[in-house]
């Protein structure tokens, strides 16, 4: 299935470990993040970084989890429970957000329906926010492809469109009326569509250890690429760590 596939097809070409109830990677390094979705300034975070399966039945995929409720006998086709965070900001991350109120972190939590094979897959997933933050939903459509080259290295990209509900972007994009400014006004926006796209390195050498590497790219639709506190509609992620494998 998409997300586990992640973890599962990274092994395929290291060195044979001992097999055991988890498999993948689990390092830690910098992550570089804008400091707020739309912001042009970034932010530098040590972060653990984890594509791991546990058994068939749950996994970490950097920044998602996911636990298995159904699946098929092959595992091709599943349905999870799915958890995965959105970045908050407060008034001090930027010019354009001078005294605004803080938007919270939100942890959003869902189903997800993965459909894959040896090689990637797609998956189809509603999240709502179950934190109290914006109240939203998120439908999330992502297709993922595994590509080995050999001596270790290996590299999955993957292409997500994200369709938020009016209220998370009106939360984390809009201006409320206590807000609004002469150079910053009233903003209510809808619901929006984002896209997504991003290739996750590894470089895998001696018995065990590993080099995680990546670049992500999201792409704010109109509705949220219009508000008063964005910068860019280019949004940045880079990271880099040093791990193990199992």
């Amino acid at each position: 299935m998409v997300s586990a596939l992640r973890a599962e097809e990274t092994s395929q070409t290291s060195p044979k470990l001992d097999e055991g109830l988890v498999k993948g990677r689990l390092g830690v390094g910098p992550l570089v993040i804008s400091r707020y979705s739309g912001s042009t300034s970034y932010q530098v975070w040590p972060v653990p970084l984890a594509s791991l399966e546990f058994g068939d039945f749950a996994y970490i995929d950097y920044w998602q989890a996911g636990l298995y409720i159904l699946s098929t006998k092959d595992r091709s086709l599943g349905l999870a429970i799915v958890a995965a965070p959105r970045l908050g900001y407060n008034s001090s991350d930027g010019d354009l957000l001078a005294g605004m109120m803080t938007r919270k972190t939100s942890l959003e939590m869902g189903l997800s329906v993965d459909y894959g094979s040896d090689r990637g897959g797609v998956s189809l997933a509603y999240l709502h926010d179950v934190t109290g933050a914006s109240k939203g939903g998120v439908v999330r459509f992502t297709g993922l492809r595994r590509i080995e080259f050999g001596h270790g290295f290996g590299v999955e990209a993957f292409g997500e469109v994200e369709c938020l509900s009016a209220k998370v972007t009106n939360y984390y994009y809009g201006v409320t009326s206590s807000e609004a400014t002469a150079s910053r006004p009233l903003y209510q926006p809808g619901s929006s569509v984002d896209l997504v796209a991003g290739l996750h390195f590894n470089y895998d050498f001696g018995r065990k250890s590993t080099i995680l590497f990546g670049y992500e790219a999201s792409i704010l639709g109109p509705v949220a690429a219009n508000s008063p506190i964005v910068q860019t509609k280019l949004n940045n992620l880079f990271y880099i760590g040093y791990g193990l494998r199992w």
